[in-house]
């Protein structure tokens, strides 16, 4: 095993641990992969399309022309204006290096401030042959990158030229980074030849960008448990980690959707994890994860997107499930109790879905509001051929007294469609939440500010809404899928636009 200025080979340590049935109509579309211009990340098993709304990664499928990427930071004031002391002219763009045509390319799904108002982007970009590696980035606060971490300003993992996937992470108050995402790995197929099986990588780097020996085997974490992965080298199911959480008491709670089988539909799966990285078999009688089967049934999907810790240690987590009676995707909350299980007082079921009237729908993001008081949820409604699609969005009370619930399509644009992909709120505690608007089939940066109740706040940008094309005339790849809201009250949106 060796590590290479800011770039790991993680050969040795996974080599080690890692010695169709079509369901839902979404499966393989928006709500199977998404991420570059919608395209990023496969879908359960490392199957599924590309994006929805055109991108070229993903599963190989979406848009009908590959385009290079760069991964695209912006800062916007608190009134919507573009702040120009951020970057260059207020645009910090971002090369990870040059793509391919196998649909390897620069890429973001998450961003994370630290306690400096430091940016932490988790992206991804081609590796050395035909996969993507997992990439880490800070830029100081006013966009420049932060060549105290990694010493480049980026933390490169490559699993050995395996396909590596980014997800959710989040910065400790240690300045500790958290990563969940997945890896794609030869497994043994059912009928014993040979498949690729996402298996859960979670990554913890310290403060300076280096990879943390006392987390896993040398910062890195599989914690795929043989429920999963049989010891005996019979056929692999598959699991993905999504997000992250560390609990009150120290560890850490992963997020995602699993399956026993080769093949077939997925469950959501949680993991808990110790504080020093490995699988926590005291929880849940000795297995050390939990897994749910929202309405039951083989013919059901059932997917985490996101995941956020209430104040009261309960686990609030965000994504879509089938209805088997519909054959469409609904987006869902689930409420985990602290000890996992189901939270019955949460709808008496532990779970709720939001049906918006179209066939292809899922919460991405959710965000906690600095009080404790809101969770926020955002998402899309939709068509399976997404020629007609909306945001949604859900804001609904954390404690006693928050703000009542609003759950509703939120057109972002008259003519346009739109989606929202990630969500936080400002210091005021109104929800900010970023996406992309499909202008006449040219994508731009989206930035919409609601109050309280999820009416637009018209205080921002005149409408409630923002835009910016970073790359004129650049097709649908363009969009923004994060932001964080820094203590001065500006506003860092992250995306990809065309290089």
């Amino acid at each position: 095993m060796a590590r290479s200025g800011q770039e790991w080979k993680c050969i040795a340590v996974l080599s080690t641990l890692c010695a169709g049935l079509t369901a839902c109509s979404g499966d393989g579309g928006s709500d199977g992969g998404t991420g570059g211009g919608v395209g990023m990340g496969g879908g359960a098993g490392g199957s599924a399309g590309g994006g929805s709304a055109g991108g070229a990664t993903g599963g190989g499928g979406g848009g009908a022309a590959f385009v290079d990427l760069d991964v695209v930071v912006a800062r916007f004031n608190p009134d919507g204006g573009l702040d120009t002391t951020f970057g260059v002219n207020g645009v910090a763009r971002i090369d990870l290096g040059t793509a391919n045509g196998a649909g390897n390319r620069d890429s973001i799904w998450s961003m994370e401030k630290d306690s400096s108002d430091r940016i932490v982007l988790f992206a991804a970009a081609k590796g050395a042959g035909n996969d993507n590696d997992r990439v880490t980035v800070r830029l100081t606060a006013d966009g420049v990158l932060d060549t105290t971490f990694a010493g480049t300003g980026t933390f490169r993992f490559d699993s050995n030229g395996l396909q590596d996937n980014t997800r959710h992470g989040e910065v400790e108050p240690s300045g500790k980074i958290m990563m969940g995402g997945y890896t794609g790995y030869p497994s043994v197929a059912a009928d014993g030849g040979v498949t690729t099986q996402n298996f859960p990588v979670i990554i913890r780097l310290d403060s300076t960008g280096a990879l943390d020996p006392t987390f896993g085997d040398g910062g890195v974490a599989v914690p795929m448990h043989p429920a999963f992965r049989p010891t005996d080298g019979g056929p692999s199911g598959m699991v993905e980690a999504y997000a992250v959480a560390r609990t009150m008491t120290g560890q850490y709670i992963t997020a995602g959707y699993a399956r026993a089988r080769p093949s077939g539909t997925v469950d959501i799966v949680n993991h808990r994890l110790t504080e020093t990285g490995r699988l926590d078999d005291s929880w849940n009688s000795n297995q050390g994860y939990f897994l749910f089967d929202i309405l039951g049934g083989f013919m059901t999907d059932d997917r985490a997107r996101d995941m956020v810790m209430l104040p009261d240690g309960r686990l609030l987590v965000a994504g879509s499930s089938c209805p088997v009676s519909q054959g469409v995707l609904d987006a869902m909350v689930l409420m985990m109790t602290p000890g996992g299980q189901l939270d019955t007082t949460f709808n008496t079921t532990g779970y709720r879905l939001y049906n918006f009237m179209k066939p292809d729908e899922a919460f991405f993001g959710v965000a906690l509001s600095p009080n404790g008081m809101q969770v926020a949820a955002v998402g899309f409604s939709g068509t399976l051929n997404m020629n007609d699609y909306d945001s949604a969005l859900l804001l609904m009370p954390a404690a006693t007294g928050g703000p009542a619930e609003f759950s509703g399509k939120v057109a972002l644009s008259p003519t346009g469609n739109d989606r929202l992909w990630h969500v936080t709120f400002d210091n005021d505690g109104r929800p900010v939440a970023a996406g992309f608007i499909d202008q006449a089939g040219d994508g731009v940066f989206t930035v919409a500010r609601f109050t309280p109740q999820g009416a637009l706040d018209t205080t921002f940008g005149g409408t409630g809404v923002v835009t910016l094309n970073v790359s004129p005339n650049g097709g649908l790849d363009e969009t923004a899928r994060a932001v964080v809201v820094q203590s001065n009250g500006k506003i860092v949106v992250a995306g990809v636009a065309n290089h």
